[in-house]
């Protein structure tokens, strides 16, 4: 019965409590610079959660959801290395966050997502393809307005 208990219980209990942390910005298309509108922004911050492994799995953690001007904002308890899954029915992207600083507080990204869905699937690995060009303007970015 313990063993049953075990395969039901992983993933559902956070062995962390990280702090509740802020985070806010807007999402443009690269090549036009319109607004992704209604987009789904899911963040991934490696929190703890009960598991027989000894790793961080990366779950998503909390959603948000573009508006009308690209803009989101969502405060959810994120440990320090937060990645953001962002897609609507054209675009699907990765970014990650630089840290958080004493504020927990990342205001003021501004977020330029390139990756076509049809693209971002992945080749014949299944891997999803990042941009380390787009990771290094966001950090960029994101440094810049930080408080």
């Amino acid at each position: 019965m313990f063993a049953a208990a075990l395969t039901v219980l992983p993933g559902c209990i956070y062995l962390d409590h990280p702090p509740k942390r802020s985070i806010s910005g807007q999402v443009v298309r690269a090549d036009t610079g319109e607004p992704l509108t209604n987009g789904s922004v899911a963040f991934m911050s490696g929190r703890k959660r009960f598991s027989l492994l000894p790793v961080d799995t990366f779950g998503i953690d909390a959603m948000a959801r573009t508006d009308g001007t690209g803009h989101f904002d969502k405060k959810a308890r994120l440990s320090d290395k937060v990645r953001l899954w962002i897609q609507n029915q054209d675009f699907a992207q990765m970014f990650t966050l630089p840290p958080f600083t004493n504020s927990n507080t990342i205001t003021g990204l501004s977020l330029r997502i390139s990756e076509r869905k049809s693209n971002a699937q992945g080749g014949a690995n299944g891997r999803q393809p990042l941009s380390s060009e787009t990771n290094r303007t966001l950090v960029e970015a994101a440094s810049r307005r930080l408080p």
